[in-house]
C-alpha cells in the first residue's frame, strides 16, 4: 500500500492549541463529521498521555469552550462532538473513506498533528494532501512511500493502575528516568510527586509490575515469537512472582 505521514496545523484545533498550554500528548482517532443545519459538527476519540495534574487542567478548559456540543470523559480518554464555526477547519473534513489509519494521530503540544495514513491508491494520498495545502495553515509531508504495512498500531486496553501508580509512572517518563544514561534520579522524582522516596519507589514498582509483562506480551505477538523474547518473558514472570511475595 501507499504510505503518507504528513505534519498539519490548522490554528483553530480546540485539542491542539490547549497542548501548547498543558504540555502533553493525546492520541486521536477520528470518527465522523455531519452537517447540523448550516453547520458541520465532528467527533473525536482520544487518549490522553500525561499528568493527571495537566489532564484535569485540560479538560476543564476545554469544557469552557463554547463550540462544544458534547464532552464524555472515561479515565483517560475523552469523546467530544465539536461545532465548526462558519469558516472553520477540521482536517477530518478531507479524510478519504479509501484511506485507512496506520497510527492513530498523534496532537502534540508542538503546535502540530501528525497524520499516518494509507491507501491502495496514490491519488488518493495525493488529493488529501491538495485538500489539507488548500485549507489548513501549515501542512508538510514526512513521508511518502509504497511498502507493505508492518507496526501497524491497534489500540490494546492496558490495564488499570492507581492514581499514585500512573502518577509515579507518568513522572518518571516525562523526566527521563527510562533514559539511557538517566536524567534523573529517583529521589528527584519523589521530591517532585510531594512523597518520600520509600513511597515513590513502591507506586513506581507496582506500576511497573502491572505495566511491563502486557508491554512485553504485545511485542511478542507482534514478533511472532522471537526466542529471546521468550526468554525475557519468562524470567520477567519470574521476577513479578517474587516481587509480589514480597
Amino acid at each position: 500500500m501507499w504510505q503518507m505521514k504528513v505534519k498539519v496545523k490548522h490554528n483553530d484545533c480546540p485539542v491542539v492549541t490547549r497542548l501548547e498550554k498543558f504540555h502533553f500528548n493525546v492520541l486521536s482517532y477520528p470518527s465522523t463529521w455531519y452537517k447540523h443545519g448550516r453547520e458541520k459538527r465532528v467527533t473525536h476519540i482520544c487518549f490522553m498521555q500525561g499528568s493527571p495534574e495537566a489532564k484535569t487542567a485540560f479538560l476543564k478548559d476545554f469544557e469552557k469552550d463554547k463550540d462544544l456540543v458534547r464532552l464524555e470523559v472515561e479515565g483517560d480518554v475523552f469523546t467530544y462532538e465539536y461545532r465548526l464555526r462558519r469558516g472553520g477547519q477540521h482536517v477530518q473534513l478531507y479524510y478519504n473513506a479509501k484511506m485507512v489509519f496506520v497510527e492513530p494521530v498523534l496532537n502534540s503540544p508542538d503546535g502540530y498533528e501528525y497524520w499516518y495514513v494509507a491507501s491502495w491508491d496514490r491519488e488518493v494520498l495525493s488529493k488529501f494532501y491538495r485538500d489539507l495545502l488548500d485549507n489548513m495553515d501549515y501542512v508538510e509531508i514526512l513521508s511518502l512511500k509504497q511498502s507493505k504495512l508492518k507496526n501497524v498500531y491497534f489500540p490494546n486496553v492496558m490495564p488499570s493502575l492507581s492514581k499514585e501508580q500512573e502518577k509515579a509512572a507518568t513522572l518518571a517518563y516525562e523526566h527521563g528516568y527510562y533514559h539511557y544514561p538517566r536524567r534523573i534520579a529517583l529521589r528527584q522524582l519523589a521530591k517532585i510527586a510531594g512523597v518520600s522516596l520509600s513511597t515513590f519507589q513502591e507506586n513506581l514498582r507496582r506500576a511497573e509490575i502491572v505495566l511491563l509483562p502486557n508491554l512485553i506480551e504485545q511485542r511478542i505477538k507482534h514478533s511472532g515469537g522471537n526466542e529471546l523474547e521468550l526468554v525475557i518473558k519468562t524470567r520477567l514472570k519470574k521476577q513479578v512472582r517474587r516481587q509480589r511475595t514480597v
